[in-house]
């Protein structure tokens, strides 16, 4: 099997930029990739369009519930929609921290 050394640098360059990524810019970004409108979506979520519109669009903030239904109607695992809307909310607060998320079996 080749394999591409740009494949291995492409891994912490994405981990970087979605550190510094929106909620909104993410949800906008993968929903237009799938070709997902934005009303299909948010029927598939539960909210209207203008909701999702203005989350998209920067003017109201996602939360951490939002995000889990986001990324479970789109298809994706939940774990970087949380984590890039946690990211998103401490910035907005003016919280210069970052939030990695790590499994952990529960017993």
């Amino acid at each position: 099997m080749h394999t591409n050394s740009n494949t291995a640098d492409a891994v912490p360059i994405a981990k970087k930029f979605l550190k510094k990524a929106t909620f909104g810019a993410l949800v906008m970004n993968i929903r237009e990739s799938d070709n997902i409108s934005q009303a299909e979506l948010a029927r598939r979520i539960g909210v209207t369009r203008q909701f999702l519109h203005a989350i998209e669009n920067e003017k109201r903030a996602g939360n951490v519930d939002f995000a889990i239904k986001v990324a479970h109607s789109l298809g994706y695992p939940d774990n970087v929609f949380i984590e890039v809307c946690l990211n998103d909310l401490l910035r907005r607060s003016g919280v210069n921290k970052i939030v990695e998320l790590k499994y952990q079996k529960i017993a």
